[in-house]
Order: structure tokens, then C-alpha cells, then sequence
């Protein structure tokens, strides 16, 4: 599967790489994403996860040729 990654997450990984490990919803996700990078913990419990232009939840079934945008949340003027 294809995570591309916004903002503040490219000081945790890479902005697109693919990931290898299964993961079936946004939680297996998360745990294969702090597999790589455990430091992003408390960015990632903050984060929307998104597929084909529509934010999706943990009942999302993930693919394995999805391709996940994972977005923090934003602040600024």
C-alpha cells in the first residue's frame, strides 16, 4: 500500500514510500506505522486518514493497492 504524508509527518517518515506489512484498518495502520517510527505516536493519534479523495475511519476495510494520505491536523492564520 502507498502512504503519502503531510506537514509535520515528513519529521517522522518519508512524504511517499510504500508500506509492505498488512494492515486491514486505520489502527493495524497506526501499529505498522510505529513499527517504523515510534516517536510519531502522539502525532498519529491526532491524524485523519484519507483514500480516493474521502476521509475514512477504523470500519474502512484497507487494500492492499490503496493508497492511504494520512493528514495531522493544521493550525495557523
Amino acid at each position: 500500500m502507498k502512504i503519502h504524508v503531510y506537514a509535520t509527518l515528513k519529521d517522522f517518515f518519508s512524504p511517499e514510500f510504500e508500506l509492505t506489512a498488512v494492515a486491514h484498518n486505520t489502527d493495524e495502520l497506526k501499529h505498522r506505522l510505529l513499527e517504523i517510527n515510534g516517536q510519531a505516536r502522539q502525532l498519529l493519534d491526532s491524524c485523519r486518514f484519507a483514500v480516493e479523495e474521502g476521509f475514512i475511519d477504523n470500519h474502512y476495510k484497507l487494500k492492499e493497492n490503496d493508497t492511504v494520505i494520512i493528514i495531522p491536523p493544521a493550525s495557523g492564520g
